[in-house]
């Protein structure tokens, strides 16, 4: 059999299309080729001519050929000469059942009408699909296989909590609170108006914290000018007038890939180190309650590192609006580490590895492969327990955090009206689970061991190669057959009307 797999990102853009709609559908793709790798050839393809031509090719031979789309349903391509199986992640309790912009593929009914098989990587989301289809179409609900990838980093009977130092390398531009130096007197007008003041000389702290100073200088150029707010440069003049500490922030022009000239930094961590894994511009995600949270909580603590690995193309996106975050939560002795680049695979397993926790306050997952494979390598998390994450989150593995239902609308709808609902975070929730989390990582460390032990034994059983195999091999057969009495593939492989 021949197995053709495409996502609207390649290898090639991928780090340029960080941040950008529809990016996680490239790791998403590149997760279940392991799987699918079982059942025949896979090839990836780049475009629907790509996938005609191939299918017209093997046609001649007898060559079974299938397509997975790794795309949502309302961008899968239709009518192609070879079954096509979209493989997509959705986080809410309703399904687009309009076609606005005069396109019908927005109805995602006429999408399924038209394919023949579909992949949801969560059980809810699969049973919303089974609600809607009335043509035997095969749904699967499986995760990404990726537990054999990280399974090597984690212990079969739980990892020790690790308070010493830790080392990872980093390619990008890293945001270090403790250097940043900013305090919220910035944010305000001045009694007396002193712009015409010369600024007092900058002493530049020795040795490595000198790189990291002229970064935060740079960071703060034009600020006040940016967040529009009544203060001269004279309030921050200490900071941003010395020229020869004022460094660039290299960005790359649209379309091109970042800068690889960065230097590479190794970054040491002590104590207990959060880490979160979030796109800037996915409002779901909820990073400024991530980050107000935890400096709230470890205000006093100078052992709690929080590291926020950012997947977006421009750092000027969101450098405002995180530097004065961090000016109006100023003064804390907790850590909060901003990291903006693109992690290679070994520096994203020496992230993992120096980790003790991952974060997720998100309002809704369609997977969230991040928290999984930090999950897969024996690492805890706090994180609520709803769409995808009710698959495999619970108070044994995790610290669950609150959250109720409120009105929403679908992300790619033009007219923004409430169809659907999310998660509303419960803040103080948070910082009470950063806070119980603290104390088992340092005073009952046989607790940690036990959740680390459950959050490895959990993936193995819900997200190993051979566990998503079976059920992808089910539905390999249903749609090759044209099954057509409807049925819904649980991660077990059972079959349910």
């Amino acid at each position: 059999m021949i197995i053709l797999v495409g996502s609207k990102i390649d290898q090639a853009s991928i780090q340029a299309s960080l941040g950008k709609p529809e990016y996680s559908y490239f790791f998403l793709m590149k997760d279940f080729l392991p799987a699918l790798e079982q059942f025949g050839s896979v090839r990836i393809v780049n475009s629907t001519d790509q996938v005609e031509a191939l299918c017209a090719e093997h046609r001649i031979t007898g060559e079974p050929v299938v397509f997975f789309s790794f795309s949502p349903p309302h961008q899968a391509p239709l009518g192609l000469s070879c079954p096509t199986v979209a493989v997509f992640a959705w986080e809410f309790d309703s399904l687009p059942s309009i076609a606005w912009d005069g396109n019908s593929q927005n109805d995602w009914r006429h999408a399924f009408a038209r394919l023949q098989g579909v992949i949801c990587t969560s059980q809810e989301t699969a049973r919303l699909v089974e609600q809607v289809t009335t043509n035997g179409l095969p749904v699967a609900a499986l995760p990404a296989p990726i537990w054999n990838r990280y399974a090597d980093l984690g212990l079969a009977n739980g990892l020790p909590v690790d308070l010493g130092s830790r080392q990872f390398l980093f390619r990008g531009t890293a945001i270090d609170s403790p250097v940043l130096g900013l305090s919220a007197d910035g944010l305000v007008r001045k009694p007396e108006a002193v712009v015409e003041a010369k600024p007092q000389p900058v002493e530049v702290p020795p040795g490595r914290l000198a790189e990291a100073w002229r970064l935060s200088k740079a960071l703060l150029q034009g600020w006040w000018q940016e967040v529009r707010l009544p203060v001269g440069p004279a309030a921050v003049a200490s900071l941003t007038t010395d020229a020869a500490l004022t460094v660039s922030v290299p960005q790359p022009a649209p379309g091109e890939e970042p800068a690889s000239d960065l230097p590479l930094q190794s970054i040491e961590v002590r104590g207990l180190v959060y880490v979160t894994v979030l796109n800037p511009a996915d409002s779901r995600k909820n990073w400024v309650e991530l980050i107000t949270a935890f400096c709230w909580a470890f205000k006093e603590s100078e052992d709690a590192t929080l590291i926020v690995k950012m997947t977006h193309h421009d750092l000027e996106y969101y450098r405002i609006v995180l530097m004065t975050l961090l000016s109006r939560l100023a003064p804390f002795r907790c850590r909060v580490l901003v990291l903006h680049g693109f992690l290679e695979d070994d520096q994203y397993r020496a992230l993992i590895r120096a980790s003790t926790y991952y974060v997720n306050a998100s309002s809704g997952e369609g997977l969230c492969l991040p928290l999984m494979e930090f999950l897969c390598a024996g690492k805890p998390a706090i994180a609520p327990v709803h769409t995808a994450m009710a698959d495999y989150i619970d108070d044994q593995l995790a610290f669950p955090l609150k959250c109720s239902l409120e009105p929403f609308c679908w992300p790619h709808d033009p007219t923004g009206i409430f169809m659907t609902h999310r998660h509303r975070l419960n803040w103080q929730s948070l910082v009470e689970a950063y806070r119980a989390s603290y104390g088992v990582a340092k005073s009952v460390p046989d607790r940690y061991r036990a959740m680390s032990r459950q959050a490895f034994s959990r993936m193995q059983t819900f997200a190993s190669v051979d566990v998503v195999a079976a059920p992808l091999g089910a539905l390999l057969e249903s749609v090759m057959r044209e099954r057509e009495q409807p049925a819904v593939l649980s991660l077990h492989g059972s079959m349910a009307p």
